[in-house]
């Protein structure tokens, strides 16, 4: 390409990174993800960058040993890493999405008696709640008043101050947790823990359906990215039966305007100053 057109060229680009800005989309052989750029190769020569790569590749893996070529071969790894080499849209796996439908649930997915939550201090009134099934609830309210606090404890992973939580019968549970902390495991195993049963064939399947790629899927979840680990969260859900009822927290009503059923406003609720 003409050292004359790369200006231009990255003119072009930074114009279309602003419209791109916060939205996914894929224009003239470039692909963005939130504005950013994760599908384009900057390259100077007349052959396609891909062929090249593997041209430089292999010339370095066959001539690095030999004496009489090693100097050549250290010049092309050189070019081989100042090569932007970012991974092609065209080479990640295609997200797909297919939830297994359970065995239909009790009317009632879950009913709190005088539920008190919290952990060394009450973070909440006395609560009598109940969510039948089939409803899509949306916990609202400003952060630090309990809103998580109370979904795990309906999922039974913290105990409750005081009262009770009755879980409904047939219950499939997926929950979607805002982050990974303190896992150590690769992705393969991570979801391999959560479905014994599986082959490994299946699950990276399952990993791959998601979003992630080989390097992936072999890596341990705590290096990869906030938006990676979460395609790891997600596998887990989506792995597991579903009938349709929700419960999750929420502060974006542009997020669940149309899907919610009923949005539970917490900040009535709480024992916190808001």
């Amino acid at each position: 390409m003409a050292e004359r057109h790369i200006g231009y060229l990255i003119k072009q680009i930074n114009e279309r990174i602003k419209q791109c800005a916060d939205r996914d989309m894929e224009c003239c052989g470039v692909t963005f993800a939130q504005g950013r750029i994760i599908g384009f190769l900057a390259h100077s020569g007349g052959e396609a960058p891909q062929k090249e790569i593997a041209q430089l590749k292999d010339f370095v893996a066959r001539n690095k040993a030999r004496v009489a070529t090693r100097n050549m071969a250290m010049s092309r790894q050189k070019k081989l890493d100042k090569m932007d080499m970012i991974e092609l849209a065209s080479e990640k796996p295609k997200p797909e999405f297919h939830f297994k439908e359970a065995r239909t649930p009790g009317r009632y997915i879950f009913t709190t008696k005088q539920l008190v939550i919290g952990y060394d201090e009450p973070l909440s009134k006395p609560l009598d709640l109940e969510m039948e099934r089939g409803s899509k609830i949306v916990l609202t309210g400003a952060n630090g008043i309990g809103k998580t606090t109370l979904l795990k404890s309906i999922l039974g992973l913290i105990p409750p101050i005081s009262g009770e939580v009755e879980q409904g019968d047939y219950l499939e549970i997926g929950y979607f947790e805002q982050e990974m902390a303190g896992v150590d495991t690769t992705c393969l195993e991570e979801i391999w823990q959560e479905f014994p049963a599986y082959t490994q064939y299946e699950v990276r399947s399952a990993l791959a359906k998601c979003g992630l790629t080989t390097k992936h899927i072999e890596s341990k979840v705590r290096v990869l990215s906030g938006g990676e680990q979460a395609k790891v969260r997600l596998c887990k859900l989506i792995n597991r039966e579903y009938k349709g009822s929700i419960l999750m927290v929420c502060h974006e009503p542009e997020f669940y305007e149309g899907l919610a059923s009923e949005v539970w406003d917490c900040t009535k609720w709480t024992t916190r100053l808001v």
